[in-house]
């Protein structure tokens, strides 16, 4: 079967895609690395928190971490909207007037969407994303609503079935994939596959907690973390009747390629496919 290339819309810098509950008190590891890839000391970091249930407590949390790895607190600022009509008066040039990461919390990706989705400042941040070097990140619900369709209802299930997700917009700025959170914690493989199955163009990514993803301008996804990285790919599906059963019913597919991936290893988005490991990084023979 011929293998299929994805035409996505390139970021100019990278996303740093976070499964949730990230250490934040500790090593670190993860915000470490978004904050290297934003400028290290000198980064300029605007978080957005409008996705939780508490956002100036979360904005606390993650201001207290950033200032931990020596970031001026005066090059740390906070989105601070809690409703639609506060984000449409918001003055979304000077929030983002030299940037160079930005920070989106969990909470609930419906929340996040719908308070961002369509305004000047979504479509200013995704303008950043594609059209400079800026590093964007969320975490939980602020990775799930980085995408075009995103899951927002749906519990791990014992087997796929038609019904057992519901999909909707989300804020569009990552084309083709699907981002699924918490996700061997709460066992989430079946609901990841049904969402794939609605559209086999879609390459679902399932991220467990204190793990994420770093996709870079070229396409190539790198795990880091302490967990693993599920990868769900229909581009080589043969055979799909979830159109043709009625909801609650299990639906067949064939073809589909699941990948697990750990630390430090690496896919390539665009083609489809793991990306070998160098041979300094194999174990040695005994």
């Amino acid at each position: 079967m011929e293998k299929t290339t994805i035409h996505s819309e390139r970021i100019g810098g990278h996303l740093v895609i976070i499964g949730g509950a990230e250490d934040k008190y500790n090593e670190r590891r993860i915000l470490r690395k978004f904050v290297q890839l934003a400028g290290a000391e000198e980064a300029k970091i605007l978080i957005i928190p409008v996705a939780s249930d508490f956002p100036e407590f979360s904005a606390d949390i993650y201001t207290h971490a950033f200032r931990k790895m020596n970031i001026d607190p005066g090059n740390i600022r906070v989105l601070r909207a809690t409703s639609r009509q506060e984000i449409l008066e918001a003055d979304a040039d000077s929030l983002f007037d030299s940037v160079t990461g930005v920070f989106i919390s969990g909470g609930d990706q419906m929340r996040l969407v719908s308070i961002l989705g369509g305004t000047s400042f979504a479509m200013r941040l995704s303008e950043k994303v594609h059209q400079t070097n800026l590093v964007l990140a969320g975490s939980s619900d602020g990775a799930a609503g980085m995408s075009t369709s995103m899951i927002v209802r749906g519990d791990g299930v014992p087997a796929p079935h038609v019904g057992a997700i519901r999909l909707s917009p989300g804020l569009g700025i990552l084309q083709n994939i699907i981002i699924d959170q918490h996700f061997s914690e709460r066992g989430r493989i079946s609901r990841l596959i049904t969402a794939v199955s609605y559209n086999p163009h879609n390459l679902g990514v399932g991220i467990d907690e204190n793990t994420a993803v770093i996709l870079d301008s070229e396409g190539i996804l790198e795990v880091l973390g302490n967990g693993t990285v599920t990868i769900v790919d229909g581009s080589q599906v043969s055979y799909n009747d979830i159109a043709e059963v009625h909801e609650k019913e299990p639906f067949a597919i064939t073809g589909l390629q699941i990948h697990i991936l750990r630390d430090a290893l690496r896919y390539d988005y665009a083609n489809r496919q793991f990306v070998p490991v160098a041979k300094e990084f194999l174990l040695p023979e005994i």
